[in-house]
């Protein structure tokens, strides 16, 4: 753990833009933060912690939005993420996460840049392709608390209302989050060192989440969804920089 005043301040001010993100989108932080904090922290120490802190914001979320909660997609995105959680909560325990990160950030990087670019696949994508990425989003989010980006395609692909996006993910992160967290508490992952983290992290995360919110409201529906693959974009860049 970096004693450094600096390094606290990096942690501060990355704390406070990632969750400023997932203010605006519903999501990212998780992804953003890892990775622009894996130079200066431990990432096994960093994922539980995330997770924490993550726990409290769509808690927030999905109060804030609960009618607009699309719940039967969540229902789907949930159902078959489960399948894939404790796969890699195993992928966590015994596996480098290194290559895991990379194959997820190239993936997402493709599929960002094609909804970006404007790229059209000829042959209709099966229904049952976007379901098999709720299943992998499940394995991911298991391994490294970043399976977003597969759920955020399904939703982005399900899901045009911006309100309704955020409201059905916020549902989707408060039951994967908790999971992760009663599973940490059973196998005794959580660790002193993680406390100053937990708390500095959740005062930083309150004043984005505000500031996220505030904009939220504000962004019209089609620079919103340009926005979402932005971030996806950039989420998966910054999948593909080494683990400290």
């Amino acid at each position: 753990m970096p004693a450094g005043s600096s390094s606290w301040v990096v942690f501060c001010l990355v704390f406070v833009l990632a969750h400023l993100v997932q203010g605006v989108t519903g999501f990212g932080a998780v992804v953003l933060t890892i990775s622009a904090l894996a130079f200066l922290f431990p990432v096994k120490l960093l994922v539980p912690v995330l997770v924490v802190i993550s726990l409290v914001q769509v808690i927030w979320f999905a109060f804030v939005g609960r009618r607009r909660i699309h719940w039967g997609h969540a229902k789907i995105i949930l159902l078959l993420a489960f399948a894939g959680l404790p796969l890699g909560y195993l992928v966590y325990r015994l596996m480098p996460s290194g290559s895991l990160k990379i194959a997820l950030g190239v993936f997402v990087v493709l599929v960002a840049a094609a909804n970006l670019f404007g790229l059209r696949i000829k042959i209709g994508i099966p229904r049952f392709c976007y379901y098999g990425l709720n299943v992998l989003g499940g394995i991911f989010q298991g391994a490294l608390a970043t399976g977003g980006p597969l759920l955020i395609i399904y939703a982005a692909r399900m899901l045009e209302d911006k309100a309704a996006f955020r409201a059905t993910l916020a549902l989707v992160w408060i039951v994967l989050d908790s999971i992760l967290c009663i599973t940490y508490l059973a196998t005794g992952v959580f660790s002193d060192p993680m406390l100053p983290m937990i708390g500095l992290g959740a005062g930083c995360m309150a004043l984005g989440t505000v500031l996220g919110m505030l904009v939220h409201r504000r962004i019209p529906q089609k620079p919103f969804r340009i926005l979402v693959f932005v971030l996806l974009l950039i989420s998966g860049v910054a999948l593909l920089v080494p683990l400290g």
